[in-house]
């Protein structure tokens, strides 16, 4: 099988992932209602001399999609080959690239990471069952920590089910509690038995992030500051179980409920766990150059968190496998956020180191649902690494 497939994250709504390994590329663009020149680079004097054909490639995919915006970042090693931003936010007004958003999955191996490390020091097993913390949890002791990080729990995902969506889109504004989100988990049967298959799911997030912070009687927002965000000094990211936004942010815009509108303030504990998290590309890229090498964890934690564990379990392979909340296809891994008219994507070469981190948001007539900044990112990989592309 050549698609890997985390079924489905959203109909057009939700954080974190839709995965097909093996997606072809479409197109993507500027919205007719930006100002036409605006463009906005944080990378002056960079002699890349690939970032003029970055520009161009994130100039093509506004048209092609009709987007709002697009704010992007590309690296190799630590070196800046090409940042910026295109198009308004809100509209009428240029798009900079130190604009907050709302992160999306790229939460999701934070949580992993904070696992391993409690792991590591004795405070949570991650081959223990979640009994010990969520008792009342259905098959919570057959449920282990690490299988809420593989999406192999078999918990069903209450991001697809109607009841969530319909009260997700009557007020978006609302926000869940994690209670909430826990009953929605459990509303539908689960899709096998733990562990011995493969289904991607928002609530293994929820449940995870419950289970960290009864270990720990430490709320998530202070395990991740504390962890990951402080020790890799990513000053502009929090978590947030509020809509609050802080100046400069990018304006979040979408079609999904049938009409155009800004969709920046909408509740992002819907997604309670896998990406209420606000912050910069410039943040993103750090958190994923710390995850790709390992910085957080022990030699031995970060060769298993990035090892094919989950070969074998449903469409999983060890070429293209998701563990511990990251997608990998051969020598690259991804990450393909997704919520409320913000769209985004992740490409890490693990060889060259080349990454790539663009967030865009949508315009009236993008589709929302498709993640719309998958065919800018996976372009600029492509060109920046031809001989091994991504096929993702």
């Amino acid at each position: 099988m050549n698609v890997l497939n985390r079924l489905p994250r959203r109909t057009g709504a939700a954080f974190a992932t839709i995965l097909m390994l093996g997606l072809t590329a479409c197109g993507s663009a500027y919205n007719a209602t930006a100002p036409s020149g605006a463009r906005q680079t944080s990378a002056p004097g960079t002699a890349a001399p690939e970032s003029r054909q970055i520009a161009a490639i994130v100039d093509r995919h506004m048209k092609e999609q009709d987007l709002t915006s697009a704010v992007y970042g590309v690296w190799r090693g630590d070196q800046l080959i090409a940042a910026g931003a295109v198009g308004g936010s809100p509209i009428g007004v240029p798009a900079t690239s130190d604009m907050q958003l709302r992160i999306g999955q790229p939460m999701e191996p934070m949580l992993s990471t904070v696992l391993l490390q409690l792991d590591g020091e004795g405070v949570l097993k991650q081959d223990e069952p979640i009994a010990k913390w969520l008792p009342d949890f259905p098959r919570a002791n057959q449920i282990t920590p690490r299988m809420l990080a593989d999406s192999t729990s078999g918990i069903s995902d209450y991001v697809t089910d109607p009841n969530f969506l319909k009260q997700f889109y009557a007020n978006p504004i609302k926000g869940f509690t994690s209670a909430e989100l826990l009953a929605l988990a459990n509303e539908r049967p689960p899709l096998f038995e733990p562990g011995k298959s493969f289904a991607y799911a928002h609530s293994d997030l929820v449940v995870l992030g419950e289970v960290l912070e009864k270990a720990t009687g430490q709320p998530l927002g202070e395990l991740l500051q504390k962890r990951i965000l402080d020790p890799l000094n990513m000053r502009a990211s929090k978590v947030m179980l509020t809509p609050q936004l802080s100046e400069p942010f990018l304006h979040g815009y979408t079609n999904e409920r049938g009409v155009f509108e800004d969709s920046s303030f909408w509740n992002p504990t819907a997604f309670r766990h896998s990406g209420n998290m606000n912050t910069t590309v410039a943040d993103v890229a750090t958190w994923i150059r710390a995850l790709a090498d390992g910085r957080l964890l022990s030699p031995e934690q970060h060769q298993a968190m990035m090892a094919p564990s989950t070969a074998g379990l449903g469409p999983l392979t060890k070429d293209k496998f998701f563990a511990y909340g990251v997608a990998h296809a051969g020598d690259w891994f991804f990450m393909n956020p997704a919520y409320g008219g913000y769209h985004g994507v992740v490409y890490y070469d693990t060889v060259t180191k080349t990454l790539v981190v663009a967030y865009v948001t949508l315009g009236p007539k993008s589709d929302a649902n498709t993640d719309n900044a998958l065919p800018l990112g996976k372009e600029i990989a492509t060109m920046l690494v031809p001989d091994r592309p991504p096929q993702m």
